[in-house]
């Protein structure tokens, strides 16, 4: 049997990522969360840009709801999200592809809104990254969540492992439960099987070190066996500790008409109030949230919008029913709002979760009556990067958006000087 050092240290880190992170075994300083949020088809700008550059701006009238949050986000301006100016597909397609991932869309079947086809992404996006930095001791990895994100390829896709390696979201609230609550739904209990391989993988670990510690210098068998340690210590967090007992006792969500468009505010709520409490149990620490997908052929009832959003989003600027859009995203607005409350009233440590998450918040292109990539809208929210919040930052020139991913995976601490394709990298932002 070869054994190697990657495939050693890979079988003993699967088993990192499922331990839940508890204060009681000795981590005193609390760890950093990322949380993406997408909605569709770009902004009715009039109504969602803030009036001003710098600590001095206004809330466009959409945005209002997050005014008591002022000092806890910040608009970016100037911002192109040129990796979607090429590749297959079309602009939805390409937007959203690289929206996280900052590179073009593979070639593919998947058919656009005009008919085009593309694939799926051509590399890992931002969150997944952000795994590798941050993630290690979650019991889930990450999380992909959804509120009516219907379309299962290119179009319902924010998260990706590796390039065609798709996360789609979860839009059941109670699937998203039973993940991270390790509730098995399935009949049989077909989830027995894979917790018990899961906590003999310290077994076949040590048979590979005892394989491999006659091949190597006293040396390297000294950090040998400090690792296997490690690794035993993890599965007995694994196996016999219980959650906090306020993990214990989270209620299972009731059932919900997840699929529909008139539940969009109620899966909304669940899943954000599953994915705070994720955060404070820290049962994860990485997430994405889709409402709806790039396509967005639906109505949203419950805010008397009755029409087509995506149709709406194409509408002239001065078409009074182009109004409807700026509804959409007043309530998108209200949504961020919620998880921002949720996250602020959280204590933890000396603050509260807030201190401790970025949230970003963005859309697959600027308006869609132009499909433009230019000045994208962005918005981020939270204190883990240590950013100068409460003010709008518009860069002198415009900028690849590539350059905020950049800056997102060092302010986490990765020590990336690109992300996504490097031709549409300038290096980090400055001044955050």
């Amino acid at each position: 049997m070869k054994l190697t050092r990657r495939s050693l240290f890979r079988a003993a880190g699967g088993l990192a990522f499922a331990v839940p992170w508890l204060e009681s075994v000795a981590q005193t300083v609390a760890p950093k969360r990322f949380i993406s949020l997408y909605h569709p088809n770009g902004v009715h700008t009039a109504a969602w840009a803030p009036t001003v550059s710098g600590a001095d701006f206004t809330f466009g009238s959409s945005q209002t709801a997050l005014a008591p949050f002022k000092n806890d986000l910040m608009y970016l301006q100037n911002l192109d999200l040129k990796s979607a100016l090429t590749g297959a597909g079309e602009q939805h397609q390409r937007g959203l592809c690289g929206l996280l991932t900052g590179r073009k869309i593979e070639a593919g079947s998947f058919t656009g809104n005009d008919g085009t086809t593309a694939g799926w992404a051509s590399g890992i996006s931002l969150d997944q990254q952000l795994v590798s930095i941050v993630g290690e001791g979650a019991r889930v990895a990450s999380l992909q969540l959804g509120v009516h994100a219907a379309e299962r390829d290119v179009s319902g896709c924010l998260s990706y492992a590796a390039a065609a390696t798709p996360l789609l979201p979860q839009g059941d609230p109670r699937q998203t439960f039973a993940r991270l609550f390790d509730i098995n739904p399935m009949p049989n209990d077909l989830g027995e099987p894979l917790r018990k391989r899961r906590a003999s993988v310290l077994d076949a670990v040590r048979e590979q070190f005892g394989f491999m510690k006659n091949r190597v210098s006293a040396s390297d068998r000294v950090a040998l066996d400090t690792h296997l340690e490690r690794v035993r210590q993890l599965e007995l967090r694994l196996t016999a500790l219980p959650l906090p007992v306020q993990c214990q006792s989270a209620p299972q969500p009731a059932e919900t008409l997840w699929e529909t468009e008139k539940a969009m505010p109620e899966v909304a709520k669940l899943q954000f109030d599953l994915l705070a409490l994720a955060l404070a149990c820290d049962l994860t620490r990485v997430a994405t949230m889709m409402f709806s997908d790039a396509k967005n052929h639906i109505a949203l009832p419950f805010i008397n919008v009755f029409g087509d959003v995506h149709n709406i989003s194409h509408l002239s600027n001065l078409d009074p029913n182009r109004e409807d859009l700026a509804k959409r995203d007043k309530w998108q607005a209200e949504q961020l709002a919620y998880l921002l409350n949720k996250l602020k009233t959280t204590p933890e440590g000396g603050g509260n979760l807030l201190d401790n998450t970025l949230v970003l918040w963005g859309s697959e292109v600027a308006e869609g009556n132009d499909h433009s990539h230019d000045d994208m809208p962005f918005l981020v929210a939270g204190h883990a990067t240590g950013w100068q919040m409460g003010r709008v930052v518009k860069t002198p020139t415009a900028r690849p958006h590539n350059d905020l991913l950049v800056s997102i995976l060092q302010g986490f601490g990765g020590t990336q000087t690109t992300f996504g394709d490097p031709a549409y990298v300038t290096g980090p932002l400055t001044g955050l």
